[in-house]
């Protein structure tokens, strides 16, 4: 029992001249919370370098992280040590994430200098070099494992996020590019005829078919300039980092908020369940669907619900509000038509169903094909 202790006492002993570990520990659990509150910028990693460069008891220490979009890699840390170009051998042997190994071209120019792998992205491995006086001792190969972990999984989580981001802007830009050539564009065209048309009218002195051509412009720059704002509150709505359930839940509380309806939501979906550019489409047309219900429907009680069904989803809101008339009038058409486009954007289909006096049900389906 004594030798067991004794074993025990001398194997979680440090080492003389070991530095303290806990600093850096706490540095490395608070990044993923501080890159995220700084929007991914480069400033918490700057500082918590330091912080690893002193437990390791290294000379200098740099993160070589993959360009966003682009070959090759750039570089944060201690100036002398961002020069990979000064070892050939770095770039084409460079450790796989979770390993560390001591660069061969480097010993073999009397440095000592460790790469430990973090992740890949783009097909380029993120590292973390660590250069240091002497041969690290075990202890220090140790310690770079240990703290290469929880910094690869921060910085790959954080790509994760820069990834989505990405395609569900590039998603929201190719669905309004498309509502901008499909609405604004067209009606801009149509104006421009009517215009044209107008000027001939007013030369020939017709100025009853004039007063008639005014007031179809007037009407046409109405219904484009309310086609203008809705894109520019669909331009502003995005997901910003938020899941679905999140997004709708601050939805619901926001149209709770400014109207007397009692608003219920149901929602069933698994996480994840959906596509981000479908969960954006879905989010915009629930609020389409409500907007036009506080607007219209003089309703008092109205259901959101949302339940997978087969290889897809089903999205229904319902109304208990005097429902829409059998010929609702074209000016009043604009939100029903911009719900049916969206679906269409992203193959689902969208049916309406309503009677006066009945309220009105809203149904979206989105199936994987």
């Amino acid at each position: 029992m004594l030798q067991l202790l004794l074993r025990t006492f001398l194997a979680e002993r440090r080492p003389r001249g070991v530095p303290a570990a806990p600093a850096y520990r706490q540095a490395l659990a608070a990044l993923p919370l501080r890159l995220l509150q700084q929007g991914g910028a480069d400033a918490p990693l700057l500082e918590l370098l330091p912080e690893l460069q002193r437990a390791l008891d290294a000379a200098a220490l740099s993160l070589w992280l993959p360009q966003q979009g682009g070959p090759g890699w750039r570089y944060l840390g201690a100036p002398a040590a961002l020069e990979a170009g000064d070892c050939p051998g770095h770039g084409d042997e460079l450790p796989l994430p979770g390993a560390v190994k001591l660069c061969a071209g480097c010993l073999s120019q009397g440095r000592y200098r460790a790469l430990a792998g973090l992740y890949q992205e783009q097909g380029h491995s993120a590292v973390l070099q660590v250069d240091f006086a002497r041969r690290p001792q075990l202890w220090q190969r140790d310690r770079l494992r240990e703290m290469a972990r929880p910094l690869a999984e921060a910085l790959q989580a954080f790509a994760e996020e820069r990834r989505l981001r990405r395609r569900e802007l590039s998603a929201e830009r190719g669905v309004l590019a498309r509502e901008l050539h499909d609405s604004v564009a067209q009606q801009l065209s149509y104006l421009q005829i009517r215009a044209s048309r107008l000027q001939a009218v007013l030369e020939q002195r017709e100025h009853a078919a004039a007063d008639v051509m005014l007031d179809d412009l007037r009407e046409g720059l109405r219904v484009m300039h309310r086609q203008v704002r809705e894109l520019i509150s669909s331009a502003r709505l995005t997901m910003d980092g938020h899941s679905l359930r999140q997004a709708l839940e601050a939805s619901v509380e926001a149209f709770s908020r400014s109207n007397g309806c009692v608003f219920s939501l149901d929602n069933r979906l698994p996480a994840h369940s959906l596509p981000s550019e479908v969960e954006l489409q879905v989010l915009q047309i629930v609020r389409e669907a409500l907007a036009n219900v506080v607007r219209h429907s003089h309703a008092r009680q109205v259901s959101i619900r949302l339940w997978p069904q087969g290889s897809g989803v089903v999205v229904a809101v319902h109304d208990d509000g005097v429902g829409l008339p059998p010929m609702p009038p074209e000016e009043g058409h604009f939100g029903l038509n911009i719900m049916r486009e969206r679906a269409a954007s992203i193959g689902a289909q969208l049916a309406i169903e309503s009677s006066p006096g009945k309220g009105t049900c809203v149904r979206l389906q989105w199936g994987r094909t």
